[in-house]
């Protein structure tokens, strides 16, 4: 009788559920975990849009007709805004792979959080308050990141098995070249915290570097692999730093992104962890514990007495800090101010560049001429900037858009008497030194030419955004901020012969 129990009881259990679900203030969030797919329900996101659910879903019946009719005679369709934005989307989960949530027995409609964006970005833009809200929260800890806490999902790292040892791993494109992006991957060992690059991506950080060379390297080099005889060669952490030197400062010829890389990477064990979320193990000895985080302190304390002599002249910093100078020393302070490092949120993000004009209706003095894509026509303009070894990519624009988003809601706050509903007066640059490759195929039509070179235009959001490509703008006097940016140090020697800069500004550019 036992065993039938049993068996009955084995038949009744159900596989757990694929789906996990919150209701949080009135609004359903659900994440199918294998494929990490996740939604808003309808009555949520008209919620967080501060719109009737009938709003929604005629924006998504208007945009699914409009789909239906396309290669049909349709005289007279005037497509709303919000229709082109939705044009030819997944609207539901539902619709990917067939997944198909289900709550007390019957179907759920969520709607796939891409498109939720979308609703949300546009009704923020018509001044919805809520659209508002929910933008900047979810710019605090990223849409997607923001439901997995919301329905209680904790990811875990991405991992592989090499020869039966498990690794952590992450994957980033990098910028090898004006015209190139390539993956690297970084991995770490969660039991012994070993980490290191695979080869070829090591290459890549190089510079390029062609492959024989870096092994002509390393085969001098003392057990410079993690697994020796396993294909996937992962160069040793320590191994890395010696490479990126090599190749950086002594090989001919020298490869100024080795030289940005080691910077980036150094010291070269806790940012290959981080990158891989790696956790060191818990100590439970209190005196060894102690004995760690002692350690751990003097070294952090260390670290940034350095950072205080170098963070000036050296690194990032100095690249985003130099454009925003040179920007200062260019651009008349008689007609704009020019911040850098701007705080436009609660939360400390910053915005790299914030130049506001001073007299609204005062124009540019006829012998000034601005740098080729910097109009500055509008009142305030808003900047991102991307360094050689940093990619603009589409977070990259989100990032921008959320800027300026939070920055309007600030102004509207500080100033309520004031008007800020003319996106006229707004204006938003993306200026990055290479091109960027990846951002042009994702962006299709919203990427856009312009009769100068270096300079192109990209709609998103329903904002049109200026991008200025450091290393395509040529050299001029005129180009002199821009061409001081480029990662050619060839060129940054030639215009520096022919300019005086400021006293402040002349150690950014001493080696």
């Amino acid at each position: 009788m036992a065993k039938t129990n049993y068996n009955q009881l084995v038949l009744r259990a159900k596989p757990p559920s694929p789906w996990l679900n919150n209701s949080a203030n009135g609004i359903d969030y659900w994440l199918h975990v294998p494929t990490r797919e996740c939604g808003i329900s309808i009555r949520g996101l008209s919620r967080l849009c501060g719109v009737s659910i009938h709003a929604i879903r005629n924006a998504i019946q208007n945009a699914q007709k409009n789909l239906q009719k396309v290669g049909a005679e349709v005289n007279n369709l005037r497509e709303s805004e919000l229709s082109k934005l939705l044009k030819s989307k997944t609207f539901f989960l539902e619709e990917v792979n067939n997944l198909s949530p289900t709550q007390q027995g019957g179907p759920v409609k969520v709607i796939l959080l891409e498109v939720c964006m979308i609703f949300i970005r546009y009704y923020a833009m018509k001044g919805k308050i809520e659209a508002v809200k929910t933008l900047s929260l979810f710019s605090d800890f990223g849409a997607e990141q923001f439901i997995f806490i919301q329905v209680g999902f904790i990811p875990r790292p991405e991992s592989i098995m090499l020869d039966d040892i498990e690794y952590l791993i992450a994957k980033e494109t990098v910028q090898v070249n004006k015209s190139r992006q390539e993956e690297v991957q970084f991995f770490t060992n969660p039991l012994t915290g070993e980490c290191g690059i695979e080869l070829q991506g090591l290459g890549y950080i190089c510079g390029g570097v062609a492959l024989k060379h870096v092994k002509t390297f390393l085969d001098a080099q003392p057990e410079p692999y993690l697994q020796a005889n396993h294909p996937e060669l992962i160069v040793k952490a320590s191994v890395c730093t010696l490479v990126l030197e090599h190749f950086g400062y002594y090989h001919k010829p020298r490869k100024t992104l080795a030289q940005q890389w080691a910077k980036t990477l150094n010291p070269m064990v806790p940012n290959l962890h981080q990158k891989t979320n790696y956790q060191a193990p818990v100590v439970t000895d209190r005196e060894s514990q102690l004995e760690i985080q002692l350690a751990a302190s003097q070294q952090e304390i260390a670290r940034l007495k350095q950072l205080l002599k170098e963070e000036e002249v050296k690194g990032n910093k100095k690249r985003h800090r130099m454009m925003g100078r040179v920007l200062q020393w260019k651009i008349p302070p008689s007609c704009y101010e020019v911040r850098l490092e701007e705080d436009t949120s609660h939360v400390a993000q910053l915005l790299d560049g914030l130049i506001l004009k001073r007299k609204p209706q005062q124009p540019l003095p006829a012998n000034i001429e601005l740098p080729d894509g910097l109009t500055l026509d509008a009142e305030i303009n808003l900047l991102t900037y991307k360094s050689p070894c940093e990619s603009l990519n589409q977070w990259t624009i989100q990032e921008l858009i959320g800027h300026y988003v939070g920055y309007r809601k600030m102004l509207k706050a500080q100033h309520p008497n004031h008007t800020w509903k003319d996106a006229n007066q707004f204006a938003l640059y993306a200026i990055t030194t290479m091109f960027p490759q990846e951002l042009v195929k994702q962006s299709g039509t919203a990427w856009q030419r312009t009769d100068k070179s270096g300079v192109y235009k990209l709609l998103s959001s329903g904002l049109e955004i200026t991008i200025i490509v450091i290393n395509e703008i040529i050299i001029a006097p005129h180009n002199h901020p821009w061409n001081l940016l480029n990662s050619d140090p060839a060129i940054v020697q030639q215009v520096l012969s022919q300019v005086t800069l400021p006293e402040d500004l002349r150690p950014y550019f001493e080696s």
